[in-house]
């Protein structure tokens, strides 16, 4: 007789411990289920993300810097030119607007930058700006044993040569960024660069 109840007891250990293997089973797959319900992946336009917008993106800039240098978009050329290389581009500091893609870094003031093609800047033809600078520096300051009289005085102001700029402001924000020189050149001075 304890041959059949520790068979018996067995058994009954064997279902116990398998309907409890089998009951974990079952609240696995139940929460497996539950956990790819919550955690489904949303598509690129449920994100509003486009994979390829980037490559458009940077198509538009090299073609709009193509057409500022004359290598137009519907040439014969079975092979693209390069776009020249840029040292930045430019932001307004202020509203962050793109002014301009293509220019060159100042060789002394790193700060500063000129540019021949810009964007999103409007330039004010009514107001001049004026910078006087001396013609002949090594005169006024390098002999210091020199003494100051009212006809040198008279000569280096007549030697003066003068220089006009117009303000270039931000069309968005009217924000000062640049100085338009008459060589037609663009001297931005406060602004936000994005070194490429």
């Amino acid at each position: 007789m304890e041959d059949k109840l520790s068979s018996l007891e067995t058994g009954i250990m064997m279902i116990y411990i398998d309907s409890d293997s089998i009951d974990d089973d079952k609240t696995a797959q139940v929460t497996k289920k539950k956990k790819k319900r919550r955690h489904r992946i949303p598509t690129n336009d449920e994100l509003f993300y486009d994979p390829e917008k980037d490559n458009r993106d940077q198509a538009w800039v090299d073609a709009q810097r193509r057409g500022y240098h004359g290598f137009g978009i519907q040439r014969p050329h079975p092979q693209q030119q390069p776009v020249p290389n840029s040292d930045a581009v430019l932001n307004c500091p202020a509203c962050m607007t793109t002014l301009g893609l293509d220019c060159q870094r100042h060789e002394s003031y790193k700060t500063q930058y000129r540019a021949m093609f810009v964007m999103n800047c409007s330039v004010n033809k009514e107001k001049v700006l004026r910078y006087k600078i001396p013609e002949n520096r090594k005169k006024r300051w390098g002999h210091k044993k020199m003494r100051y009289n009212h006809e040198d005085a008279a000569l280096q102001i007549e030697a003066q040569v003068e220089e006009m700029y117009h303000p270039v402001i931000c069309t968005k924000c009217s924000t000062g960024v640049a100085v338009f020189y008459k060589d037609e050149v663009f001297h931005f001075l406060n602004l936000l660069p994005s070194h490429s």
